[in-house]
């Protein structure tokens, strides 16, 4: 008996029948703004130290929409693997702790949902978003962007911490973990940046590799127009992995290598 009993409902039963659907990855724009030759250095310190450095030293890089679209008419939730003619594959955490530079050990990212998160960001950030930046528990990461754009020249620690979590979590809603419209981040993460010494003890990989699978188990909806999760870790983990898909690289010169 097969255990792929979610055919019914799988993209690929109706794209057998000759309909064609061409997925688009969210990722928020403001991430871009986040390099690290163009964010202060007191703020940088304090991401590096949370564990997200890494994230800085990525530069944009464009979707592949079809290759995307590929992988998930390829993934079957029943065993959250890919596949492919010669067998399955996935992503796993090794995957995660290698091209994101996350940690995959430690505490579990979990907290509360509900509530008034609202008034954490006053705490943690001490700004009071707008009633149009707030939708449920959820904030607006264009709201984020545009209020900790730039750090004040005599800055206190307090101050930096504020400007971190927000970048922090920036991070989070618009790169690691979207959701499917990429636009607002969920503030239950506020409550875990609350400490920033503590942040890198959370196993944020873990959090991250199941944000993906849960978004690719809903894009295997033929209605799904658009996919969450990280999907840059996917592109960019069929770019190691499936390396007939990867773009050429040109060798480097010794500077570079230094």
């Amino acid at each position: 008996m097969s255990i792929l009993r979610l055919q019914e409902k799988h993209v690929t039963k109706y794209v057998w029948e000759g309909n064609e659907r061409l997925l688009r990855p969210r990722r928020h724009a403001s991430w871009v703004l986040k390099h690290e030759d163009i964010l202060d250095q007191r703020v940088k310190r304090l991401i590096d130290h949370s564990g997200f450095g890494h994230l800085l030293k990525f530069k944009h890089i464009d979707f592949n929409h079809v290759l995307i679209t590929t992988l998930v008419e390829r993934w079957r939730t029943e065993t959250h693997t890919f596949h492919f003619p010669l067998g399955e594959t996935t992503v796993t955490l090794e995957d995660v702790e290698l091209i994101l530079g996350l940690p995959i050990d430690g505490q579990v990212v979990t907290g509360i949902t509900c509530g008034d998160l609202v008034s954490l960001c006053d705490q943690l950030l001490e700004f009071i978003p707008p009633s149009t930046a707030i939708k449920g528990n959820a904030i607006k990461l264009s709201w984020l962007n545009n209020t900790f754009q730039e750090l004040p020249h005599n800055a206190t620690d307090d101050v930096i911490a504020q400007h971190a979590r927000a970048h922090i979590l920036t991070l989070i809603g618009s790169l690691l973990m979207p959701d499917s419209s990429g636009s607002k981040v969920h503030l239950m993460y506020l409550l875990l940046l609350a400490d920033l010494n503590n942040v890198r003890n959370y196993s944020w990989g873990s959090a991250v590799l199941a944000s993906l699978y849960r978004a690719l188990d809903h894009g295997i909806d033929f209605n799904q127009d658009n996919v969450g999760g990280c999907t840059l870790l996917l592109q960019c983990w069929a770019w190691e992995r499936l390396t007939c898909f990867s773009p050429q690289l040109q060798p480097l010169i010794d500077e570079e290598v230094q």
